[in-house]
């Protein structure tokens, strides 16, 4: 009697546990056909599918928001059925510019070798190419670069070349863009009778020679880097009582040197002040 009472009781509770088990199935499978997905790239969202509201209401309820260029795998206007996968891109598009710089090609040059240091008068072009460029990205990941626009824009222009003593290049100088004052020129040399000391000595006290130039210090600073086209490299480092104005008066070698340059309308381009020629 006993025994038959537990074996009932024993198969009472195996049926009620197959119902516990049964109805947790039955519950996870009817939750499982209750639940839909939206994939973002960077999380995977559950929702709950409704049948009269549209996946937009559904993203906004969970706080995703789309921009205009975005890309979702469902018509955000029509609901989503139970089970289903939505994955949404976030396309975020940037837009920038490109500058390629082609080096400067000489088509001209002339060397000055005899005045203070050596230089070089250059004469040539150089290219610049715009490129603008639109990158795509997917999910924070570029997918795609393409160029929807380019130009090539060519300048000609001189420049100066500065050459130290081992005749390696110190300094280049873009004549298009330094200061340039039209003068009127004269010289002197040393030993000139009319020049302060004899113009042996400058101004700042340095050797009178080929290439240092006299200067009003109100036109043009003393210690001023110049170029002279026909005369070359010039050194504001000394000035004199007759040069006022836009007067420079260009050292050279001798007398006969000095009438050459009698009056002469020169253009004066001015590169910048140093406290070394």
């Amino acid at each position: 009697m006993n025994i038959r009472f537990f074996v009932n009781i024993l198969k009472l509770s195996f049926i009620a546990l197959g119902i516990l088990v049964l109805a947790s199935i039955f519950s996870a499978i009817t939750l499982m056909f209750t639940r839909a997905y939206i994939n973002t790239g960077e999380k995977t969202y559950t929702v709950k599918p409704y049948k009269n509201i549209s996946l937009k209401t559904v993203l906004d309820k969970n706080g995703i928001f789309l921009n205009d260029d975005d890309i979702v795998s469902h018509d955000i206007s029509k609901p989503i059925k139970p089970l289903q996968t939505v994955k949404i891109i976030h396309v975020t598009k940037e837009q920038k510019k490109i500058i390629e710089n082609t080096p400067f090609k000489v088509t001209w040059s002339r060397k000055y070798n005899s005045n203070l240091r050596k230089v070089e008068l250059q004469k040539g072009k150089e290219k610049n190419i715009i490129k603008t460029i639109n990158k795509i990205s997917y999910n924070g990941i570029l997918y795609n670069t393409n160029v929807v626009n380019e130009q090539t824009m060519e300048r000609e222009y001189s420049r100066l070349v500065l050459f130290k003593a081992n005749n390696a290049i110190e300094k280049v100088y873009d004549l298009s863009k330094a200061k340039k004052i039209k003068m009127v020129a004269t010289a002197y040399y040393p030993g000139d009778p009319l020049a302060w000391k004899d113009g042996t000595i400058t101004f700042l006290g340095q050797k009178m020679q080929r290439g240092i130039v006299a200067v009003d210090p109100n036109v043009i600073p003393l210690k001023t880097r110049l170029f002279i086209p026909g005369y070359g490299y010039g050194y504001a480092g000394d000035k004199g009582s007759l040069i006022r104005g836009k007067r420079i008066d260009l050292g050279v070698n001798n007398a006969k040197e000095e009438k050459s340059w009698r009056f002469k309308d020169v253009n004066v381009y001015i590169l910048e002040k140093s406290d070394k020629y």
